[in-house]
């Protein structure tokens, strides 16, 4: 992996968006692990395109050319992941929520959806994206606030937790399972310190900070971080189930924690 290499990749998407949507392109920024400086061989490339307006008509058949073509280029095109998003969503908080246009990683179609519009996402923008062209984030993107911050986290801790309460079978995924944990070790460290900061990064600030109960199932999904595509639909080590269900629960109480520690 180089820098090169994604930049090309992420040069054909702004000359593409460029192209597709002329004078109502407002910048283009690289969010995610690399603009954390996190990044390894399997991150995904994410980005957020800011638009004048919501796109569609001519503009939108055009990127869905360009994202049909794109993955073409192999390697790094093939993990592109991202969303136009309308700069007037962006200056409001209110907006949260609304679905933008979104390819997901190794999609070749464009999809409505919430996925990036969070205020995880916000914040990364705002305060860690890397301009490939436009003005600075700041000064396109609302504040995201600690409380924001903190109740999303919350909220999809919980949301975690009950949605795999009612299918466990997930913990039994190869793939998902270190996944999960690394997921939760993100929620627990935004809920805390009311940031965002990468997976990896994470586990080991919670490898410190959490209860050493959950050492040992954080331990192995960070080993676990390498070829995670070569274990899809294969059975997570049954040793792991239990500890996954109990970090993921024990996450819950504790964002819900410092969520009432930082009202006080």
């Amino acid at each position: 992996m180089t820098q090169p290499d994604v930049r090309r990749v992420l040069d054909d998407l702004v000359d593409g968006a460029r192209e597709a949507l002329g004078d109502r392109l407002v910048g283009a920024y690289l969010v995610g692990s690399f603009a954390l400086g996190s990044a390894d061989e399997w991150s995904d490339v994410d980005f957020v395109v800011v638009t004048d307006g919501r796109v569609e008509g001519d503009g939108l058949d055009a990127l869905r050319a360009l994202h049909r073509r794109l993955p073409d280029g192999g390697g790094w095109a093939s993990h592109l992941e991202g969303s136009y998003a309308d700069l007037a969503d962006l200056r409001s908080p209110m907006t949260l929520g609304r679905r933008w246009w979104y390819v997901d990683n190794g999609s070749r179609e464009l999809e409505q959806s919430a996925h990036d519009n969070t205020a995880h996402t916000r914040w990364l923008l705002r305060e860690r994206g890397v301009v490939l062209t436009g003005p600075p984030p700041r000064d396109l993107v609302a504040e995201m606030g600690a409380p924001a911050l903190r109740a999303e986290a919350l909220g999809i801790a919980r949301a975690r937790a009950e949605q795999l309460e009612g299918d466990p079978s997930w913990y039994d995924d190869a793939w998902f399972q270190p996944a999960c944990v690394l997921t939760s070790c993100r929620i627990v460290h935004t809920a805390t310190h009311a940031e965002v900061t990468g997976k990896t990064a994470a586990a080991h600030w919670a490898l410190e900070h959490l209860d050493p109960v959950h050492r040992p199932v954080i331990e192995a999904a960070l080993a676990d971080r390498a070829h995670p595509w070569d274990r899809v639909h294969r059975q997570a080590d049954p040793a792991l189930v239990a500890p996954t269900r109990a970090l993921v629960w024990d996450v819950v109480r504790l964002a819900g924690q410092a969520a009432l520690d930082a009202r006080d």
